[in-house]
């Protein structure tokens, strides 16, 4: 659980899957993280994750894929 403090400055503990959701929607005003709170907009956080919209080019989708040409 991750200790947190919302924008009503109360504090509470969260799961940290759901803490990227509640940064994402701006309802947080910090979090504790290992050893030190972090000030959201302030300290360095994460980076979102955004997903790639065009097509999958890592994906091998034939045998033909692996010979030379």
């Amino acid at each position: 659980m991750i200790d947190i403090i919302n924008k009503n400055f109360e504090n509470a503990k969260v799961d940290e899957h759901i803490l990227d959701s509640l940064i994402a929607s701006n309802k947080l005003i910090a979090f504790h993280r290992s050893n030190e709170w972090v000030i959201i907009g302030k300290d360095t956080i994460r980076e979102r994750h955004t997903y790639y919209a065009g097509e999958e080019r890592r994906r091998i989708t034939s045998g033909a894929d692996f010979l030379m040409k």
